[in-house]
């Protein structure tokens, strides 16, 4: 009986050196898969931080050309009726894309696509009054004038 107390004994030794091994086998995997992973997190932080730096060069840029835009759209403002802009304001303010006045592509409302009568178009042609689209409300201008008015 003790042989046999002494051979379980001896089992659930090697047993636990097994589970031990394998244990420390597992061990020095994660190891190495952490090592992999700060590896791959530090190239990522340097792709990141090249990326920011560009981003911030990027809205540095763009906030002197708002500004610049901003003036000239007060300029601007200063000398249109205040009912227009109103108007102009409140287009603006519906619409998803911002886009108050649009231009008619293709004998369609740059902003709606839908189709305006050669009357209207030859009346938005002739510059005389603010014509806007039945469907949408926008303001209208014809194809040439979207063309050459170009903002500087």
């Amino acid at each position: 009986a003790l042989n046999k107390e002494i051979e379980m004994m001896q089992l659930e030794n090697k047993l636990a050196e097994k589970h031990i091994r394998d244990a420390n086998e597992e061990l020095a995997e994660k190891a190495k898969t952490l090592e992999a992973s700060k590896k791959q997190i530090s190239t990522k932080e340097g792709v990141l931080n090249h990326k920011k730096s560009e981003l911030d060069k990027i809205i540095a840029d763009t906030e002197k050309e708002e500004t610049h835009f901003r003036a000239v759209s007060a300029t601007a403002r200063a000398s249109v009726d205040e009912r227009l802009l109103y108007s102009y304001d409140r287009i603006r303010k519906n619409y998803r894309n911002g886009l108050g006045v649009v231009p008619v592509e293709r004998d369609a409302c740059g902003g709606c696509f839908n189709s305006i009568p050669p009357q209207r178009q030859s009346e938005i042609r002739l510059h005389k009054k603010v014509i806007v689209c039945e469907n949408c409300g926008r303001i209208l201008v014809d194809a040439d004038l979207s063309d050459s008015v170009e903002l500087k």
